[in-house]
């Protein structure tokens, strides 16, 4: 039976345990799977892959069969939603992952507001990158509604955070589309998620609902853009 490593799920309230799981997470990007929910476990299971002889964290992952994969729904990001981008997105990137970007995109990540953690792997670095109008990730391109750096080199470049953090709306299993019904908690303090199958239709209706926000993040932001251009250009017909 083949094998998968997930990562632990975060322990509350321990922020410093919570980044250092997650910097051992990013070392491994290259052969992260996805996100899946499973209702035999009733959790979220970030799924990695790696090649037989990577060196994998045992305090920050465990172990397990991908049958625990079979009735699991994975989580999916539909482009044309972006909410967990455009608004108050909490996005942040780790030190290890800054050093992997090109010089460029590192020069204004190390501009960005930081902290350093000591966490139990060491120190640990934390950049902001959600420091734009609303909390906008600096990454986030409003409007073509893409992440940048998705698009210019690969999910692997995106910050671990963006990864694994989903709003669970969004899934599939076996070639059929889900959205989130509602959701039951247990005594013993574990989530349920309940899922629906949905048609095309539904799956775009949701999308564009769950969108709403970044189209009107987007006309306020291209408005304002039109109004600077124009006064930029009243000030050089005025130097003439």
């Amino acid at each position: 039976m083949a094998k998968i490593w997930v990562l632990r799920e975060p322990r509350r309230g321990d922020r410093a345990w919570n980044i250092y799981s997650l910097r051992e997470a990013a070392r491994l990007k290259r052969w992260f799977d996805g996100v899946y929910y499973s209702p035999r476990l009733r959790r979220l299971l970030a799924v990695f892959r790696p090649t037989p002889g990577t060196h994998v964290n045992r305090l920050v992952f465990e172990e397990m069969s991908d049958s625990v994969l079979r009735d699991a729904y994975r989580m999916e990001c539909p482009e044309g939603c972006n909410r967990c981008c455009v608004i108050h997105s909490g996005a942040f990137m780790l030190d290890v992952e800054v050093r992997q970007l090109p010089p460029e995109l590192r020069e204004r990540v190390l501009r960005q507001p930081s902290e350093k953690l000591v966490t139990p792997g060491g120190k640990v670095r934390v950049y902001r990158l959600d420091t734009e109008p609303m909390g906008r990730c600096i990454f986030f391109d409003v409007e073509k509604g893409r992440c940048m750096l998705e698009e210019l080199y690969g999910k692997r470049f995106k910050p671990i955070v963006c990864l694994l953090t989903y709003c669970t709306v969004f899934a599939t299993r076996g070639g059929k589309k889900y959205l989130k019904a509602g959701y039951r908690v247990h005594r013993d303090g574990s989530v349920e998620i309940i899922y629906r199958e949905a048609s095309d239709e539904e799956w775009r209706r949701m999308v564009a609902r769950m969108g709403s926000v970044w189209r009107r993040y987007r006309r306020v932001y291209l408005a304002k853009k039109a109004e600077e251009a124009e006064e930029d250009n009243a000030k050089s017909l005025a130097r003439r």
